[in-house]
């Protein structure tokens, strides 16, 4: 059966109890299944005996999970298009993935779910494609990828174990399911038979008020959510929290301090993964991992890290990170520019760089595409961001390479604070002396109040580069 058979069996068991609020209304197990069947039935069926492609171009709600699930259950392949993309950028992706149904309105798409007669499901082969997804796209062109219903019911296994997820659960999902925290942890959640909490549009104060109103006990979101969360706080308090999962970007300490002032209660989860390759390490408060770290490997994970000529890495050496596991996608779809995803073995990378300490514990260096190089000399971005953000007046840096006809790439640093005014420049250029060699210390550091963020909540790199090269007010130069 489907990896969606632990879903149909809770809501088979216990239809009353509420799968899903959205805005305020409730939405039962028995109701969503009766619509994901509806769905089920309505999936149009292909002569080439390939799985229909079902578009979803919906914001949050429950036709969305209704239209998912039910495109699962039916062995289609659920295509997730981002309503914040261009309609260049649409059209694009549309032109390059055939759709055999596209849902790009949520009444119609509840009117549809309605007209359809509901009727028993059909066994879905494990090897079955299942999702068409899109990797987040911080700084080039999204490229699609694909997974297939083994690959998320090990995923789905291995988040139940790792996180404790359990039917007692209520769980604020507050971003986009058009992306993969915020699908996942919902999904995660129903087939465990918990209830999850969904935002139409994410409200940091909409999604505070649903913590104490219906008392919540985990939380799913990226870090900047976390951070608007924390903002609009207001000194409460919420020590039912139990869990808070995160991913998309590293938590620095004084966030992770200040989620344990307001969650006291909770164990926070800070995963790395790739869209490609999912859960990949794990670094857990409950656990005493180093803070600069990205954790242990993931259940069910192994982590391999291997030199250039593809010997493997000694402990402390940097190498490609390579990953095993029963979770891996079956890689791209359509256009793809080359980069990323590369299978040898039954292993797998994404081209991220990386070291194991004597005990385990991974620590990400950066991206092979992100490498500088200025004046000869190799640097990763993500190293330098990580000393920034260790600095208690910093709560957001993002680093990049200008061209420089001396340098070849001169280090540029933007840099959101925690306060009213950011560090001065020579305390920045002193602590980063302090932490890091000297050719990887920016030569230049801006200031910004508000970063740009994707629509999956993550820092927009190229935007940000775009705001300094055209002189935008919205970012100024520490000088």
């Amino acid at each position: 059966m489907s990896f969606a058979a632990p879903f149909v069996t809770f809501a088979e068991r216990h239809p009353d109890k509420p799968a899903l609020w959205v805005g305020g209304e409730a939405v039962t197990f028995g109701a969503l299944l009766d619509r994901a069947r509806r769905v089920a039935v309505g999936v149009p069926q292909r002569r080439d005996g390939e799985g229909a492609r079902v578009g979803l171009l919906l914001g949050n709600g429950a036709e969305f999970l209704a239209l998912f699930l039910g495109t699962v259950l039916a062995g289609g392949v659920a295509v997730i298009l981002d309503p914040k993309w261009s309609p260049p950028q649409r059209a694009a992706v549309l032109d390059s993935l055939p759709l055999d149904r596209l849902f790009d309105d949520a009444d119609a798409a509840s009117t549809w779910i309605a007209a359809q007669p509901a009727a028993a499901l059909r066994p879905v082969p494990p090897d079955r494609p299942f999702l068409i997804g899109f990797t987040s796209g911080t700084t080039s062109r999204p490229k699609a990828f694909t997974r297939d219903q083994s690959s998320w019911a090990a995923t789905l296994e291995a988040g139940w174990a790792e996180f404790g997820v359990t039917a007692d659960d209520r769980i604020l999902v507050p971003g986009p399911l058009v992306h993969g925290l915020g699908l996942y942890g919902a999904v995660e959640g129903l087939a465990a038979g918990a209830s999850v909490h969904l935002l139409r549009k994410f409200d940091a104060a909409e999604a505070v008020d649903a913590l104490a109103r219906h008392r919540l006990t985990a939380v799913v979101a990226v870090p900047t959510m976390l951070v608007a969360l924390l903002r609009a706080a207001g000194g409460a308090r919420f020590p039912e929290v139990r869990r808070i999962v995160s991913a998309g970007a590293k938590l620095s300490p004084q966030l992770r301090a200040e989620l344990a002032g307001v969650f006291s209660g909770a164990a926070v989860y800070e995963y790395y993964g790739a869209s490609e390759l999912s859960f990949v390490s794990v670094a857990a408060s409950t656990e005493a991992c180093p803070p600069e770290s990205v954790g242990r490997a993931f259940r069910g994970v192994e982590i391999d890290l291997r030199r250039d000529d593809g010997a493997p890495a000694e402990p402390g050496e940097p190498g490609t990170v390579w990953v095993r596991s029963a979770m891996l996608s079956r890689g791209y779809v359509g256009p793809a520019d080359g980069a990323g995803f590369r299978t040898e073995g039954g292993w797998a990378t994404v081209g991220d760089r990386g070291w194991l300490d004597g005990h385990g514990f991974l620590h990400l260096i950066g991206r092979e595409g992100d490498m500088l190089i200025s004046g000869g000399l190799n640097v990763y971005p993500a190293e330098v961001e990580a000393a920034l953000k260790a600095h208690p007046a910093v709560e957001e840096a993002h680093v990049f390479g200008r061209p420089d006809p001396y340098w070849g790439q001169e280090i540029c640093a933007v840099l959101r604070g925690r306060g009213d005014a950011p560090p001065s420049l020579a305390e920045l250029r002193a602590w980063c002396r302090g932490r890091l060699d000297v050719h990887k210390c920016p030569r230049h550091f801006y200031a910004v109040r508000d970063l740009p963020l994707t629509t999956s909540g993550k820092l927009a790199g190229t935007t940000l580069r775009t705001w300094i090269e055209t002189g935008d007010p919205r970012v100024e130069e520490i000088r």
